[in-house]
């Protein structure tokens, strides 16, 4: 059976540690499609209602 992937725009918002680059998947890369470096990426995706609980995070991004 498949796993149900939530639309893009659901989708969690993700930033380079190494970069800086952002992109939206349900999961980070294991290699950054700007750097090509294996770094480690950051959920940056807004939780809060300060910024309507949708987006990017800009007190992370």
């Amino acid at each position: 059976m498949q796993q149900k992937q939530d639309p893009p725009d659901k989708q969690p918002h993700w930033k380079c540690a190494r970069c800086g680059y952002m992109l939206q998947a349900a999961a980070p890369p294991a290699q950054c499609p700007s750097c090509r470096e294996h770094c480690e990426f950051s959920d940056v995706s807004c939780y809060t209602p300060e910024c309507g609980f949708q987006g990017m995070d800009p007190r992370v991004a």
